[in-house]
């Protein structure tokens, strides 16, 4: 039964409430399900007042404008003049489409501000430089940070970290503009930033530079529009290696603060990252040749005794560098950006990602939204379970004070189940799962036609954002939030989940073989199959079935190539589509005397 509203007569009626939940999400107000709390956030945001709306009631174009210049303030009225709103009657209803796509135009525009430079300031006190003459109370600079001397006489002096607001009466630092990563400093890890000293980077540019850090041998180069990083180490027999890029970052900010209050502030940032991070061993390479020619009860009892699964790990976060760009307009401003590498595997693991980021925070009246839009794309092989991913973290810095940063930290997570089928004389398979990595199962058993491996994975983005971490003076005046902003519901690659061959498949292809014996009693003068054609999609597996034999050879005797690796691959039977086109599969016997064809036709669906 179709319930219409009688207020607006819509089947699918848009009420108040639903729309300020999602006004107070999309805005980044909240990200609460509780309706009291979104609304809440509105109010102290200034974006409504409680008069102006019942939550029972439909949204009507009014409402709609009202709380829309609520949120946009002085923007608001051009918005609507762009957008041609002008000519709806106030108390017409919006429907819900409409009203959406008005409100994710409406956050763009305020989250996309620029800024004039500005840098003003004005001290409590003048800053003693000089040590011999220094008196409690004093505000003095020590090893990059500012202080107050709690205690002096002439034998020396004790002081104290300052707190932004014992510094600085005034301070109001803006601007908007493009990083030039031509003038950048990349310091690595474990170095201070006192004792770097800067070099000629016109010439940088040019050539790859190299240092270590955290037992990670790390080469970098520069241009005016991004940093490129490779880091490459071997931790407990894996093979690491990172590629990172960091290019067209944008920031643009403004923070203000008199007089022990910190007024409305805005730091945003967009910039463009891909990392291509892996991590592998090879220390399983030579254990196929013991179990090739064993039999299946073998094969598990040799691979219990010599194969430790919890050893077959690693897990490690490694600062890289830090990146210091200088902020072009304000002498004495940075924007620097922390690099982490952080990979947590038990196997296999290579993906190449790429995303587009927004990202930031805004106060206004004692409260904070963040900034968040984000598009990702990744290609992967997974064959363990594991995380992979950066961690970056970036902070803006002026007159030896972090003022406000945002870190994120985000990459791929795998959850990887290893399965073992294992076939007996008469062709029989069973299964038995393995807590051993799939990708170390695979080199153990690749010579060994009685074993097969499968996975089932569960594979998804992570993504968390921390606004203000506890090294910022945001965070010091209870600016701060902790958003986790992908998880377990982002999956990569939708209903995919089964592994055969390193590739995702639709369905376990694992079955019964055709019993030799049986199948030796049948008389042919050729190579009889199952079928002959099969349609397959991309990824998807189909096992060749031999029906009958010529008098002599048996299914050991045959041979399986494809016309085209690029089409179809085949192996010991098993074909796996690999891109659209049609190809043969050919059956030969190894004497060459006899042949069958299979016709694949790989569909572009």
């Amino acid at each position: 039964m179709i319930v219409t509203c009688t207020a607006c007569g819509a089947s699918s009626p848009y009420y108040v409430r639903d729309y300020l939940h999602d006004l107070a999400v999309s805005s980044g107000l909240s990200a609460e399900e509780d309706v009291n709390a979104n609304i809440r956030s509105l109010e102290e945001w200034g974006v409504l007042n409680e008069e102006m709306y019942s939550l029972d009631d439909c949204v009507t174009y009014g409402f709609l404008f009202d709380s829309l210049s609520g949120l946009m303030e002085k923007d608001a009225e051009r918005f609507f003049q762009d957008k041609g709103m002008g000519k709806h009657r106030k108390d017409t209803y919006v429907r819900k489409e409409e009203a959406q796509k008005l409100i994710e135009e409406a956050v763009k525009e305020i989250n996309s501000q620029d800024f004039s430079p500005v840098l003003e300031y004005e001290y409590k006190q003048e800053i003693n430089p000089d040590s011999r003459t220094y008196e409690a109370g004093d505000l003095i600079i020590e090893d990059g940070s500012y202080k107050i001397v709690t205690y002096a006489d002439e034998d020396g002096y004790e002081c104290s970290d300052a707190a932004f607001e014992d510094v600085f009466r005034e301070f109001e630092i803006s601007d908007t503009y493009e990083i030039d990563f031509s003038q950048a400093e990349v310091i690595p890890y474990g170095t201070s930033d006192t004792a770097y000293q800067n070099e000629n980077h016109e010439l940088l540019a040019s050539k790859k530079n190299t240092f270590e850090a955290g037992g990670f041998k790390i080469t970098y180069t520069l241009s005016g529009s991004g940093v490129d990083l490779h880091a490459v180490n071997n931790i407990k027999g894996f093979d690491i290696y990172a590629d990172i890029s960091i290019s067209n970052v944008r920031p643009s900010f403004h923070w203000k603060y008199e007089e022990g209050d910190l007024k409305n502030c805005y730091f945003d940032l967009a910039m463009h990252t891909s990392q291509q991070l892996g991590a592998k061993t090879g220390k399983y390479g030579d254990y196929y040749l013991k179990f090739k020619d064993l039999d299946s009860s073998s094969f598990l009892s040799l691979l219990d005794s010599m194969i430790d699964p919890v050893s077959d790990e690693v897990d490690t976060s490694i600062p890289l560098c830090r990146i210091k760009t200088p902020i072009p307009n304000i002498p004495t401003a940075d924007l620097c950006l922390d690099v982490l590498l952080k990979i947590s595997v038990s196997g296999k693991i290579e993906l190449l990602v790429s995303n587009d980021f927004e990202l930031g925070f805004e106060t206004k009246n004692g409260q904070i939204r963040y900034i968040h839009d984000h598009s990702c794309t990744a290609d992967t092989i997974i064959e363990a379970s594991g995380k992979t991913g950066m961690g970056l973290n970036v902070a803006l810095e002026a007159l030896a004070c972090r003022l406000a940063d945002v870190e994120l930290d985000g990459g791929i997570q795998a959850k990887l189940k290893s399965t073992i089928y294992l076939y007996d004389d008469e062709g029989k398979v069973s299964a038995k799962n393995s807590p051993i990595s799939y990708s170390a199962l695979q080199e153990i058993s690749k010579e060994n036609p009685d074993v097969r491996i499968c996975g089932d994975v569960s594979l998804h983005w992570v993504m968390d954002l921390v606004i203000n971490t506890a090294k910022s003076k945001m965070n010091k005046l209870g600016f701060s939030k902790t958003l986790h902003l992908l998880d377990d519901d982002d999956q990569l690659f939708g209903n995919l989940h089964h592994i055969e061959n390193g590739q995702f498949v639709r369905k376990c292809t694992r079955k019964d073989r055709v019993n030799v014996k049986e199948m030796d009693e049948v008389s042919s003068e050729k190579i009889v199959l199952d079928s002959y054609a099969e349609v397959l999609h991309k990824n998807e597996t189909y096992q060749i079935i031999v029906k009958a034999l010529p008098e002599g050879y048996e299914i050991s005797d045959l041979l399986y190539s494809s016309r085209n690796d690029a089409i179809a691959i085949v192996n010991d039977g098993l074909i796996q589509a690999v891109s659209p086109g049609s190809v043969q599969i050919r059956v030969d016997t190894k004497d060459g005397k006899y042949s069958a064809y299979v016709n694949i036709l790989v569909s572009t669906g």
